[in-house]
């Protein structure tokens, strides 16, 4: 037995009750380092699943970028080699294509020729038509420009082969028209003309002559706020209403304005009046026929195109020069189109004439509808 002294107090613990103790203290040690270590081996197990699980996602972004870069950088696998006798076929369309075209040119050269064998050929190009040929010396090309017949596009492309512009995109109708820095035929000495008459390749384009005629109505008149703009036509204006509208107002008379489709017609057809007002190069060439223009009869063509056919003879005829890759004909409606040459268009105004306007329009043009072989209109009495 133990003895404890505490405060004066004496008292006494037997050995057995020590013993016990001991041992419940020596059990709950055990336990509570079980427990600590439990503690200590799920914090561990923890630890470790969320290290794993944070390198999986890391894997997986990775993996991710991984991807996307291979799709940002991944490149198109080479276009399937073409086999010899797709090569053969596409050569032999081409063949068959610049054969038909050749026929068709040679047939049009030969009608143009029959009908020149009436009009007796100028003693040489009349000056007229040479201020209306540009000359592109790099490609050794002569292009004898009709207004109001596709005339915009082919000076895009003459402007990108004369060196002035990189491309025909983005090439506006004003700029083709007053900065184009071409040379005119007329620009060079007699010489000169001579040898670009012999060697370089000319052409030319048509169309249909009376809606040719319509589609310069509707263009520079018709259309109020380009008339408006454009103070070139206002003279033209002025004297259509003058001569041939009765009792105008004195504002009509004064901005010459709102010209109508039958006093543009009245105003063709009585050259006498035209002249009058006609007097330099410019302007009325919209409405003059393309014969006197061109001078197709003294002038011998390489290529004369038509409006109607324009985008295969088009195709033809930059293969023909080896400038398909460099240039290509933009669609009318990079120009001023006005569908002119529709049914419905067709019969509205020409509904409007008179049968004495319509054959004073038919005599005014049928040269042209007989050197360019087209057919004489049905409304034509």
């Amino acid at each position: 037995m133990l003895r404890s002294f505490d405060a004066g107090y004496t008292y006494s613990i037997p050995f057995r009750s020590l013993g016990q103790i001991c041992k419940m203290r020596i059990r709950m040690s055990r336990s509570l380092s079980r427990m600590i270590g439990a503690c200590i081996l799920a914090i561990a197990f923890l630890s470790m699943w969320e290290l794993y699980y944070h390198m999986s996602m890391n894997d997986e972004a990775t993996v991710d970028v991984q991807k996307q870069s291979l799709n940002q950088i991944r490149v198109q696998p080479p276009a399937k080699k073409k086999t010899m006798e797709e090569m053969q076929k596409a050569q032999s369309s081409h063949l068959d294509f610049m054969k038909e075209q050749a026929e068709i040119q040679r047939n049009r050269r030969r009608l143009l020729d029959n009908a020149c064998a009436d009009i007796p050929p100028d003693d040489e190009i009349p000056m007229y038509t040479k201020r209306h040929i540009y000359v592109v010396d790099q490609y050794k090309i002569a292009y004898c420009f009709v207004p109001k017949v596709g005339c915009s596009n082919w000076k895009r492309i003459l402007m990108v082969l004369n060196g002035d512009r990189d491309s025909v995109d983005g090439l506006t109708s004003n700029e083709v028209h007053l900065h184009a820095k071409m040379k005119f035929l007329s620009d060079y000495d007699e010489d000169q003309q001579e040898q670009i008459l012999k060697k370089y390749h000319w052409f030319f384009f048509v169309r249909e002559p009376i809606k040719r005629a319509l589609s310069v109505y509707r263009n520079k008149f018709e259309n109020y706020e380009y008339f408006l703009s454009n103070k070139y036509f206002h003279r033209f204006g002025k004297e259509i209403i003058k001569k041939w509208r009765k009792n105008p107002s004195k504002e009509a008379l004064e901005s010459g304005a709102n010209a109508t489709w039958p006093e543009f017609v009245d105003y063709l057809t009585h050259p006498d009046e035209r002249e009058k007002v006609e007097k330099d190069t410019h302007f009325s060439d919209h409405w003059r026929e393309m014969y006197k223009i061109c001078s197709p009869c003294t002038v011998n063509y390489d290529f004369i195109g038509k409006l109607e056919t324009v985008q295969t003879d088009a195709k033809y005829l930059l293969k023909t020069w080896g400038v398909e890759g460099k240039v290509s004909y933009l669609s009318s409606d990079t120009s001023r189109p006005t569908n002119s040459s529709s049914h419905a268009t067709y019969d509205k105004y020409f509904g409007k004439l008179g049968k004495q306007e319509l054959t004073r329009l038919w005599d005014l043009y049928k040269r042209d509808y007989a050197l360019f072989n087209y057919t004489k209109p049905e409304i034509i009495p």
